[in-house]
């Protein structure tokens, strides 16, 4: 089997294409903002300001990082399909520094369960059949 590398938002999944197809990022959101980690529209310091009564200035202030926010608590949604009913890992790497925790997972086979458990940075699916249209979100510390 061949290892794929897939990268969305500073984050680096790595699996096994032989067990694990199709994986992809349905939501990244840092839970400071509420936002989409790739949105940087909180930052512009109230660009809506000069049509406020009296005209006065915008909030100025600005990050030093004037990129996206990094280093804060975020939630990802990864949607894959699941090739085999084994234990099937995926490595993240990149913008994270800790898995703080798995918040659910699913999969559309009636009947089969799914369980996603974490060690350090891997995610492992373990399902008793395969499928398609996976889930799991979790919460993670960006680096």
């Amino acid at each position: 089997m061949t290892e794929v590398i897939y990268t969305k938002n500073g984050l680096t999944f790595t699996y096994d294409d032989g067990d694990l197809t199709d994986l992809s990022v349905l939501a990244d959101i840092d839970m400071r903002t509420g936002t989409p980690v790739d949105e940087t529209a909180w930052l512009d310091g109230g660009a809506a300001a000069d049509s406020y009564p009296g005209a006065l200035a915008g909030f100025n202030a600005k990050n030093s990082n004037t990129t996206n926010a990094n280093g804060s608590l975020r939630m990802l949604v990864v949607k894959y399909d699941i090739e085999a009913a084994a234990v099937e890992p995926v490595t993240l790497s990149g913008n994270i520094s800790k898995i703080v925790g798995i918040l659910g997972s699913s999969m559309s086979v009636a009947d089969k369960t799914l369980s996603v458990t974490h060690s350090g940075l891997v995610v492992n699916s373990h399902a008793e059949a395969a499928a398609d249209n996976c889930t799991f979100t979790l919460l993670y510390l960006g680096a």
